[in-house]
Protein backbone atom coordinates (compact mmCIF):
# COMPACT_ATOMS: atom_id res chain seq x y z
CA UNK A 1 0.00 0.00 0.00
CA UNK A 2 2.87 2.36 0.83
CA UNK A 3 4.42 1.70 -2.61
CA UNK A 4 1.17 2.60 -4.38
CA UNK A 5 0.76 5.76 -2.32
CA UNK A 6 4.41 6.73 -2.93
CA UNK A 7 4.04 6.07 -6.71
CA UNK A 8 0.93 8.26 -6.87
CA UNK A 9 2.72 11.00 -4.95
CA UNK A 10 5.74 10.92 -7.33
CA UNK A 11 3.45 10.90 -10.36
CA UNK A 12 1.51 13.92 -9.03
CA UNK A 13 4.75 15.81 -8.39
CA UNK A 14 5.93 15.13 -11.95
CA UNK A 15 2.62 16.29 -13.41
CA UNK A 16 2.77 19.48 -11.36
CA UNK A 17 6.32 20.30 -12.52
CA UNK A 18 5.40 19.66 -16.18
CA UNK A 19 2.40 21.99 -15.99
CA UNK A 20 4.56 24.70 -14.41
CA UNK A 21 7.06 24.33 -17.28
CA UNK A 22 4.28 24.67 -19.88
CA UNK A 23 2.93 27.71 -18.05
CA UNK A 24 6.43 29.24 -18.08
CA UNK A 25 6.75 28.55 -21.82
CA UNK A 26 3.34 30.12 -22.48
CA UNK A 27 4.34 33.21 -20.50
CA UNK A 28 7.55 33.40 -22.53
CA UNK A 29 5.57 33.15 -25.79
CA UNK A 30 3.21 35.91 -24.66
CA UNK A 31 6.16 38.17 -23.82
CA UNK A 32 7.62 37.56 -27.30
CA UNK A 33 4.27 38.39 -28.92
CA UNK A 34 4.08 41.61 -26.92
CA UNK A 35 7.57 42.60 -28.12
CA UNK A 36 6.54 41.97 -31.74
CA UNK A 37 3.40 44.09 -31.27
CA UNK A 38 5.46 46.92 -29.79
CA UNK A 39 7.80 46.79 -32.79
CA UNK A 40 4.81 46.87 -35.15
CA UNK A 41 3.65 50.07 -33.49
CA UNK A 42 6.94 51.80 -34.45
CA UNK A 43 7.29 53.53 -37.79
CA UNK A 44 10.01 51.10 -38.97
CA UNK A 45 9.31 48.11 -41.18
CA UNK A 46 12.07 45.51 -41.23
CA UNK A 47 15.24 46.51 -39.37
CA UNK A 48 15.45 49.84 -37.58
CA UNK A 49 18.43 52.01 -38.50
CA UNK A 50 20.11 55.34 -37.81
CA UNK A 51 18.49 57.93 -40.08
CA UNK A 52 21.16 60.60 -39.61
CA UNK A 53 23.67 59.16 -42.10
CA UNK A 54 21.52 59.85 -45.15
CA UNK A 55 23.07 59.79 -48.64
CA UNK A 56 21.69 62.25 -51.23
CA UNK A 57 20.14 60.43 -54.20
CA UNK A 58 22.42 62.04 -56.79
CA UNK A 59 25.47 60.84 -54.83
CA UNK A 60 23.91 57.36 -54.55
CA UNK A 61 23.51 57.19 -58.34
CA UNK A 62 27.13 58.24 -58.82
CA UNK A 63 28.30 55.60 -56.31
CA UNK A 64 26.15 52.92 -57.97
CA UNK A 65 27.71 53.70 -61.36
CA UNK A 66 31.23 53.22 -59.98
CA UNK A 67 30.72 50.33 -57.50
CA UNK A 68 29.18 46.85 -57.59
CA UNK A 69 26.89 47.71 -54.68
CA UNK A 70 26.47 50.52 -52.17
CA UNK A 71 25.11 50.39 -48.60
CA UNK A 72 23.12 53.53 -47.93
CA UNK A 73 20.35 55.32 -46.07
CA UNK A 74 18.29 57.42 -48.48
CA UNK A 75 15.10 59.43 -48.40
CA UNK A 76 12.86 58.83 -51.40
CA UNK A 77 9.37 59.63 -52.61
CA UNK A 78 7.45 56.46 -53.45
CA UNK A 79 5.82 56.56 -56.89
CA UNK A 80 4.34 53.07 -57.09
CA UNK A 81 3.73 50.08 -54.80
CA UNK A 82 2.96 46.47 -55.72
CA UNK A 83 -0.81 46.22 -55.49
CA UNK A 84 -0.75 42.43 -55.07
CA UNK A 85 1.12 42.32 -51.72
CA UNK A 86 3.18 45.46 -51.27
CA UNK A 87 6.28 43.37 -52.01
CA UNK A 88 8.08 46.08 -54.03
CA UNK A 89 7.93 49.80 -54.66
CA UNK A 90 9.32 52.21 -57.23
CA UNK A 91 10.94 55.55 -56.56
CA UNK A 92 12.01 58.29 -58.96
CA UNK A 93 15.67 59.24 -59.23
CA UNK A 94 17.05 62.72 -59.97
CA UNK A 95 18.44 61.48 -63.33
CA UNK A 96 14.91 60.87 -64.66
CA UNK A 97 14.99 57.11 -64.16
CA UNK A 98 13.30 55.04 -61.49
CA UNK A 99 14.60 52.50 -59.01
CA UNK A 100 12.80 49.34 -57.91
CA UNK A 101 12.94 48.62 -54.20
CA UNK A 102 12.48 45.11 -52.84
CA UNK A 103 12.73 43.95 -49.25
CA UNK A 104 15.44 41.78 -47.73
CA UNK A 105 14.50 38.09 -47.59
CA UNK A 106 10.92 39.01 -48.56
CA UNK A 107 10.68 39.77 -44.84
CA UNK A 108 8.23 42.69 -44.84
CA UNK A 109 5.87 44.52 -47.16
CA UNK A 110 4.81 48.11 -47.77
CA UNK A 111 1.33 49.52 -47.33
CA UNK A 112 -0.32 49.52 -50.76
CA UNK A 113 -1.36 53.17 -50.37
CA UNK A 114 2.20 54.48 -49.87
CA UNK A 115 2.55 56.05 -53.36
CA UNK A 116 3.16 59.80 -53.14
CA UNK A 117 4.68 59.62 -49.65
CA UNK A 118 8.31 60.00 -48.60
CA UNK A 119 10.16 57.27 -46.71
CA UNK A 120 13.72 56.67 -45.54
CA UNK A 121 15.23 53.30 -46.28
CA UNK A 122 18.42 51.46 -45.45
CA UNK A 123 19.92 48.75 -47.62
CA UNK A 124 22.01 47.85 -50.65
CA UNK A 125 21.78 49.70 -53.97
CA UNK A 126 23.12 48.33 -57.26
CA UNK A 127 22.67 48.36 -61.00
CA UNK A 128 21.67 44.96 -62.28
CA UNK A 129 20.06 43.31 -65.29
CA UNK A 130 16.40 42.38 -64.90
CA UNK A 131 15.27 39.43 -67.02
CA UNK A 132 12.14 39.47 -69.22
CA UNK A 133 10.17 37.10 -66.99
CA UNK A 134 10.73 39.29 -63.92
CA UNK A 135 9.92 42.47 -65.86
CA UNK A 136 6.63 40.91 -66.97
CA UNK A 137 5.88 39.82 -63.40
CA UNK A 138 6.49 43.34 -62.10
CA UNK A 139 4.32 44.81 -64.87
CA UNK A 140 1.50 42.41 -63.96
CA UNK A 141 1.82 43.29 -60.24
CA UNK A 142 1.78 46.96 -61.21
CA UNK A 143 -1.57 46.54 -62.98
CA UNK A 144 -0.30 46.91 -66.56
CA UNK A 145 -2.51 45.69 -69.39
CA UNK A 146 -1.88 42.43 -71.27
CA UNK A 147 -0.77 44.45 -74.32
CA UNK A 148 1.79 46.40 -72.29
CA UNK A 149 3.10 43.18 -70.75
CA UNK A 150 3.39 41.53 -74.19
CA UNK A 151 5.61 44.40 -75.36
CA UNK A 152 8.30 43.42 -72.83
CA UNK A 153 10.69 41.32 -74.91
CA UNK A 154 14.20 42.20 -73.74
CA UNK A 155 16.01 42.33 -70.40
CA UNK A 156 17.20 45.73 -69.20
CA UNK A 157 19.68 47.23 -66.77
CA UNK A 158 17.90 48.67 -63.74
CA UNK A 159 18.67 50.56 -60.58
CA UNK A 160 17.73 48.28 -57.68
CA UNK A 161 17.62 48.71 -53.94
CA UNK A 162 17.22 45.83 -51.46
CA UNK A 163 15.94 47.46 -48.30
CA UNK A 164 16.73 45.94 -44.93
CA UNK A 165 14.53 48.51 -43.23
CA UNK A 166 12.13 51.30 -44.12
CA UNK A 167 11.06 54.22 -41.92
CA UNK A 168 7.58 55.43 -42.81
Amino acid sequence: MKKIFLSILVFAALLNSCSQKESSEQTSELEEKEEVEIEKESDFLGESFEVENETPLDLLISDMNSNDSVMAVVEVKVTEVCQAKGCWMKVDLPNGESMRVTFKDYGFFMPKDLAGKSVKMYGTAKIEETDVETLKHFAEDGGKSAEEIAQITEPRMDYKFVASGVKL
